[in-house]
C-alpha cells in the first residue's frame, strides 16, 4: 500500500459527516489520475453528494447511496 493510500485510509476512518465525505472525495478526484479505482469511486461519491451537499435536508435514499459509495472508497483505500 502506498503511503498516500495509507494516509487517506486513516483520514477516511475519521470521517463522520457527509460534508467531510464530499470534501475528501473531491481531494482524491483532484489528485489521483483518472481511471484508477480510487478516482472512479471518489468521483461517484462526489456525484452522489454534489446536488445535495448544500441543502439542509436530503432524501434517505440519496444519503444511503452516498454512504455505500463512501464505504466502497474506504475499502479500496484499505486494500
Amino acid at each position: 500500500m502506498s503511503r498516500q493510500k495509507r494516509d487517506w485510509s486513516e483520514v477516511a476512518a475519521e470521517i463522520a459527516s457527509y460534508r467531510q465525505m464530499y470534501n475528501f472525495a473531491r481531494e482524491i478526484v483532484e489528485s489521483v489520475p483518472v481511471g484508477t479505482g480510487e478516482s472512479d469511486a471518489a468521483g461517484l461519491l462526489v456525484e452522489s453528494l454534489e446536488e445535495i451537499i448544500d441543502k439542509p435536508i436530503a432524501a434517505a435514499r440519496q444519503l444511503a447511496r452516498a454512504r455505500r459509495r463512501f464505504e466502497k472508497l474506504k475499502a479500496l483505500l484499505a486494500a
